[in-house]
């Protein structure tokens, strides 16, 4: 039976190389791949009448021997009249996909060499379906009828069609349906889960203050990260998850726990008070729970865009991002955290990037998408294999299957049913079609959802539902596969620096390099900073290098910067120079006073630095030209100086942080002139004093003289009357 099987893969493998086309048994299809109705990737109207068929549901999801498979959907009147006598029917064929490439091609409408028929007796529809309704529909077959083959694991082509009332086609859904002939029939795929936990970063350099209050729609029941959590919690022992946290994401759930604020300018002005959120609180304390004792793995803050950061040389944010992830992330949870798997952005890096993750992170794996890099298989799809870094470091890899990672992508939440449907069943064919290519070969898979994945709690229960009851997967944790993927030797290499699509731009990172300057300059200029204010500025500058900013939220990482930047360069300026235009020294040496006015609401610590002209007969002597200012406070400190020439020249006065970093928007040039009016003065003062000390000795001695005749002449008056 294999020998028989493996030569009709080859005959149609021949007919497909040749392109020879089958014509398709009545009856006929009609398939515009222009025409793609919002409700399927694979629903086509017929003509230009906008009647169209979904499939929502096939129970059960792949068929054995003996079983009945019903399929469930709906037909949607969207023609602008009523219509009657519509039939639904089921088609499939004998023949199965030789391999994933024919199963793209059949679903983007292309029926080449499947020769589909009718199945089971259909659905007509009684009465009238009146324009603009949708009504439910279901119908069955057997899979002994359908003539499925008795062994092999393969993938059927399943279709449903809907007739008009004179039995015309007016439109086709496509689906796919496994067939799993009993045990043995394959050796399971060990599959592994990466169950992201990763939301856009709302926090800034406001404290207390996020963006937007998006997460507390997400936290609260129904939402996408509660989804995320309620469901992957119910399944993560039995499918052995591995969660894929953010920082950054605990971190603005932790402020949500207490009284935060929304919103607001770049002086942090304007912004709505939010009551602390009882959600927030409660999905952070579940996660506490959950990862206590399942296998985790931590982002650099913000789900930092290492790639683009490598490419932009921007290695100091790369280890802010490390290391405030590590501490965020421990802190929040309670428990240490790994960054030893790395999860790149998108799933795409190149050797340099991968070097960083080395050696910022301390990765020892990486997840990439299949596409990255072959399969360590040769033909067959298998997720484990190694490469080097640019620093020549073996890398294990894990290949995160890109099919699946893009067919879990196409639907959301708010997907009509029949578009979650198809990513359900996507997903479960495709994992049909790996093993049926080589069912005796012991291979792996890893499954890795976009990292801001929105599935319906109704999709995410039934992927991790099939995982670990469908015969042909076997769960395993990623841990697991990535220690075998260490031990691999480097079969390829990844390119050494190649700009992955959607990646931050240079324009971006420059940008982020000259904030993250000004935010250097800022926490220099603080005195004493303490731990959570250096946090909070580099938690501020790190959330604008999120990958998030790729693509479609490209605006508002620019707003992101643009703000950060605003309050960073508002806020050093509030620390100005206080001085007059004019000093007048009344000599060759003296003093003048430069006050430094701090309006900040924090305590800052500057140096006064002045320098005069180039050239000229002024110095400025020693004094302690770092000084503290307290919030909105003055400080002053006197500068001395010396002239050996009676002239006028200018100064420089600037101020400067701690480490010698200036303060331009301080710089005043002043103007010094030295007079000999102080001498002069002096001597004046010196020869009126020796003047009134002579004329006060003069007066003194005319007294003394003026009183010693009249006492004579007193004498001699008393004198002469004796006698």
């Amino acid at each position: 039976m294999q020998s028989v099987r493996t030569l009709v893969r080859t005959l149609i493998a021949v007919f497909l190389a040749t392109g020879w086309t089958v014509v398709l048994a009545a009856p006929a299809v009609r398939a515009d791949a222009q025409e793609v109705h919002k409700q399927s990737a694979r629903t086509y109207a017929a003509g230009s009448g906008q009647l169209t068929v979904s499939i929502d549901q096939v129970s059960p999801s792949y068929a054995t021997p003996n079983a009945t498979i019903t399929v469930h959907g709906t037909v949607t009147n969207d023609t602008g009249s009523s219509l009657t006598g519509l039939q639904v029917q089921l088609l499939s064929s004998g023949q199965y996909f030789v391999g994933r490439s024919d199963m793209d091609s059949y679903a983007a409408g292309h029926d080449t060499l499947l020769d589909l028929y009718q199945e089971g007796n259909g659905f007509s529809f009684s009465g009238t379906l009146h324009s603009q309704t949708t009504a439910r529909w279901s119908a069955s077959f057997t899979a002994s009828s359908a003539g499925y083959p008795g062994s092999g694991l393969v993938v059927f082509p399943l279709a449903a069609q809907v007739l008009y009332g004179d039995g015309a086609p007016a439109a086709i859904d496509r689906t796919f349906l496994p067939y799993w002939p009993g045990s043995g029939a394959a050796t399971p795929l060990s599959v592994a889960w990466v169950w992201p936990l990763i939301d856009t970063p709302q926090q800034g350099i406001c404290p207390a203050t996020l963006a937007t209050n998006s997460l507390a729609t997400s936290f609260s029941t129904g939402g996408r990260l509660d989804t995320l959590l309620s469901v992957g919690s119910q399944w993560a022992q039995q499918d052995h998850l591995t969660w894929a946290v953010d920082p950054a994401l605990l971190s603005d759930a932790n402020v949500m726990t207490r009284s935060y604020e929304v919103g607001g300018d770049a002086s942090c002005l304007d912004r709505k008070k939010e009551p602390a959120s009882s959600a927030a609180s409660s999905w952070l304390s579940s996660l506490r729970d959950t990862t206590a004792a399942e296998p985790m793995l931590v982002t650099p803050y913000a789900d930092a865009d290492i790639a683009a950061l490598t490419r932009a040389g921007l290695d100091q944010n790369m280890r802010t991002a490390y290391r405030l992830g590590d501490s965020v992330a421990s802190q929040v949870l309670s428990h240490p955290v790994s960054t030893a798997i790395a999860l790149p952005a998108g799933g795409t890096a190149d050797a340099s990037a991968l070097t960083s993750f080395v050696r910022y992170g301390g990765a020892a794996t990486v997840v990439l998408n299949s596409g990255e890099l072959p399969s360590n298989d040769g033909p067959y799809d298998n997720a484990l294999n190694a490469t080097k870094t640019q620093s020549g470091t073996t890398m294990g890899v894990l290949l995160a299957d890109s099919a699946i990672t893009s067919a879990l992508g196409s639907a959301s939440a708010s997907s009509p049913a029949g578009t979650q449907f198809d990513a359900e069943q996507d997903f479960l064919a495709q994992t049909a079609m790996i093993l049926a290519e080589g069912p005796n070969l012991q291979r792996s898979l890893v499954i890795a959802p976009p990292q801001r994945w929105d599935p319906s709690a109704a999709e995410a229960e039934a992927l991790l539902s099939l995982t670990s009851t469908v015969p042909w997967l076997h769960p395993t944790d990623l841990s697991t596969l990535a220690t075998a993927a260490n031990h691999l030797t480097t079969q390829a290499a990844l390119p050494a620096s190649q700009p992955a699509s959607g990646e931050l731009g240079s324009d971006y990172t420059s940008q982020i390099a000259a904030v993250g300057e000004t935010a250097a300059v800022y926490k220099d200029l603080l005195y004493q900073p303490s731990a959570g204010t250096l946090n909070t500025i580099n938690e501020a500058v790190t959330a604008t290098t999120s990958a998030a900013w790729r693509g479609a939220g490209a605006s508002a990482g620019w707003l992101a910067l643009r703000k950060l930047g605003s309050f960073l360069v508002t806020s050093e300026k509030k620390v100005q120079i206080i001085t007059g235009k004019k000093i007048l020294l009344g000599g060759s040496s003296g003093t003048t006073p430069v006050s430094v006015q701090n309006l900040l609401p924090v305590e800052v610590q500057v140096r006064v630095v002045a320098t005069p002209a180039a050239g000229g007969q002024l110095t400025v002597g020693k004094f302690k030209d770092l000084i503290p200012v307290p919030s909105m406070k003055t400080a002053t400190v006197r500068v001395p100086l010396h002239t050996s020439a009676i002239s006028t020249t200018t100064m420089q006065l600037q101020l400067q942080t701690e480490d010698g970093s200036p303060l331009t928007w301080t710089s005043q040039s002043l103007s010094v002139q030295a007079t000999r009016y102080g001498r002069a003065l002096l001597i004046l003062i010196a020869a009126a004093l020796g003047v009134l000390v002579l004329a006060s000795g003069a007066r003194w001695a005319r007294r003394r003289l003026t009183g010693g005749r009249a006492q004579d002449s007193g004498a001699q008056g008393r004198s002469g009357g004796t006698g």
